[in-house]
C-alpha cells in the first residue's frame, strides 16, 4: 500500500511499516500541533485509524477539531500536575512550550512570544479517558517538557506499543534524552531506533516488531512526500480563502 508522509521526519512512515498491519488503530497525540502539516497521525487518519490529540496552542486545537470531528482534542499541557501552568506561544510555529528558559532563548533568536496560562492534567488522566483501549502509538513533541510528561504516568497499567520522543533541544542537536529516557526503561521499554531528531521505545510486550525498525526511510519514499508537500500547499491556500471570505 502506498502512503503519503506528512510528518516531519517521517515518523509515519516507520510507525506504519511497524503497525501498518493493524485495522483501525488507536494513537495518542501529545503536542499535536496542525492536522497536516508536519503531522505524524495524518496518514493512519486517512487509513481508519483514530485517537486522542493534545495541543494546548488554541489556534491549533481549533483546526484539529475542525479537520478531525471524530476525534478527541484536548486543548490542554501535559505536566505531573493538574491545574494551569505558565505557557509562552511562539505563533505560526511548532515552538511554543511550557519551559520559560526554552522560550526566551527562542525570544533572543528574534521569535516573538505570547505569555499565556493553559490547563494541564497528567498523562494518566488521558490513558484513563481511553479505558480499554489498546494504544498502538504514543507521540510526545512538547519541545523541552519530556520529564514532566513521562513523569506523570502514575500507576495506571497502560503500555503504548510504540512511543516517540522528540529528544533533542529545539532547533539544536543537543541530545535530551539522558534527562527523561529512564522513566521508559523503568516500564520495560527499549531504544530501538533514532532518526536524528526523535528516539522510538518499544514495549516489552512487543519486540517481534523491533526488526520493521532495522533500515532508514528510503529515497523512494522520500518521492512520495513531494505528494504531502502539494497537499500541504492546496490546503494553506484553501483554509486562506475561507478565512478572507
Amino acid at each position: 500500500m502506498t502512503i503519503t508522509s506528512y510528518a516531519q521526519n517521517f515518523e509515519d512512515i516507520m510507525l506504519w511499516r511497524a503497525l501498518g498491519h493493524i485495522e483501525a488503530g488507536f494513537y495518542i497525540d501529545i503536542g499535536a500541533q496542525h492536522p497536516v502539516r508536519d503531522s505524524v497521525s495524518k496518514a493512519f487518519y486517512e487509513r481508519g485509524w483514530r485517537g486522542v490529540h493534545i495541543e494546548p496552542v488554541p489556534s491549533y486545537a481549533s483546526l484539529l477539531r475542525r479537520d478531525r470531528p471524530d476525534e478527541i482534542v484536548l486543548e490542554t499541557a501535559i505536566t505531573d500536575a493538574s491545574g494551569s501552568l505558565p505557557f509562552y506561544e511562539i505563533p505560526e510555529t511548532g515552538l511554543s512550550t511550557g519551559s520559560a528558559d526554552i522560550a526566551y532563548s527562542h525570544q533572543t533568536k528574534g521569535f516573538s512570544l505570547k505569555e499565556t496560562r493553559v490547563p494541564c492534567i497528567t498523562l494518566a488522566t488521558v490513558f484513563e479517558m481511553v479505558p480499554h483501549r489498546e494504544i498502538h502509538w504514543l507521540k510526545i513533541d512538547v519541545e523541552g517538557f519530556e520529564y514532566q510528561v513521562l513523569n506523570s504516568w502514575g500507576e495506571v497499567n497502560v503500555l503504548p506499543w510504540i512511543i516517540v520522543v522528540e529528544s533533542t533541544l529545539p532547533l539544536t542537536q543537543t541530545a535530551t534524552n539522558h534527562e527523561w529516557e529512564h522513566l521508559l526503561f523503568a516500564r520495560g521499554y527499549q531504544e530501538i531506533y533514532f532518526d536524528g531528531l526523535n528516539r522510538f521505545y518499544l514495549s516489552k510486550e512487543h519486540p517481534y516488531l523491533a526488526s520493521t525498525f532495522h533500515c532508514a526511510p528510503t529515497f523512494l519514499i522520500a518521492l512520495f512526500s513531494v505528494k504531502r508537500l502539494l497537499f500541504v500547499s492546496l490546503y494553506n491556500k484553501k483554509s486562506s480563502n475561507k478565512q478572507k471570505k
